[in-house]
């Protein structure tokens, strides 16, 4: 048995939770491998996929052993990128996590230029708000904002982004303006559902006392994206951050209602397993997105 082939195999596998879509993307037979799987198996003398007709599962073991194929086939993969021509022409798959709406407005178009650059590195990229367990997913890169919590992978710092609250002329005009953060408590508010505390603003006065208070909504959703065209439609008040809105307050589309307070500051990371060998295409992107996005004006 090759066993490197049938570590790539299993994990494929893995990954895609699928025989048959691991057979269609190596290009190899379906009972190929199967044979891969038994034969490490056997080998291991354990059981790592538990399958029935309908689907599989991966066991304690399987992904204790994931976690180190993927360390070997790492290592492997720099070690051929250090030899000759491969130096300069980095390849391989890049799997990388990003937040949707950040993601969407200024890390695509960052992706798009890295491709341009790395013509042979091949990028999966999934677009999600919520954590990502690196180890599991297979993820080399997740970007993500806020208290990242844990400490079992490394954050490098790449932009930073803050707080404004907004509403549209049309709104203002119908429910008046607002001079402390105080009288939001009288206003319809738009709630972002992965907030920690969806119902609670903060904002920071001129005296630099932070000030909480309880808000109420008619509309709640899980995108930022959404919750902003629902106020440049009138529909109440957001608290989002500046690369959603900075281009819809300068164009007057939505207006700053609270201008002498200071919203919240979030700092987006580029994340990465601490365990994990860095290969020279994770090594590339990471340093490529950090000098991108140092300078970033939103």
């Amino acid at each position: 048995m090759d066993k490197l082939q049938a570590m790539k195999v299993f994990c494929r596998v893995y990954e895609a939770e699928s025989f048959k879509l691991a057979s269609d993307s190596l290009g190899i037979s379906r009972p190929m491998v199967t044979r891969y799987i038994n034969s490490i198996e056997e080998e291991l003398g354990t059981k790592l996929l538990q399958r029935n007709t309908r689907n599989i599962s991966i066991t304690h073991a399987g992904r204790k052993y994931y976690q180190h194929c993927i360390a070997i086939l790492d290592a492997i993969e720099e070690a051929e990128n250090e030899i000759g021509e491969l130096t300069q022409k980095p390849k391989g798959l890049l799997k990388i996590s990003v937040p949707m709406d950040f993601g969407l407005s200024h890390i695509v178009p960052l992706l798009d230029n890295f491709s341009r650059l790395y013509p042979q590195i091949e990028l999966d990229v999934d677009f999600s708000d919520k954590r990502v367990d690196m180890t599991e997913s297979g993820v080399d890169i997740a970007i993500r904002g806020g208290d990242l919590g844990g400490d079992q992978f490394v954050a490098r710092p790449l932009c930073y982004s803050r707080g404004f609250v907004c509403a549209s002329p049309d709104y203002i005009l119908q429910y008046g303006e607002l001079d402390r953060i105080e009288d939001l408590e009288g206003h319809s508010c738009l709630l972002y559902s992965n907030a920690l505390v969806p119902n609670r603003w903060s904002l920071t006065d001129e005296g630099g006392i932070s000030r909480t208070v309880s808000i109420t909504g008619g509309v709640t959703t899980n995108n930022g994206g959404a919750l902003t065209r629902f106020a440049l439609a009138g529909l109440g008040v957001i608290y989002q951050p500046d690369f959603l809105v900075a281009k819809y307050i300068a164009s007057g589309e939505l207006i700053n209602l609270l201008p002498k307070y200071k919203g919240y500051e979030i700092c987006f990371y580029a994340i990465y397993p601490q365990q994990k060998l860095m290969s020279r295409k994770t090594r590339l992107l990471l340093d490529f997105l950090q000098e991108e996005l140092a300078n970033t004006k939103f």
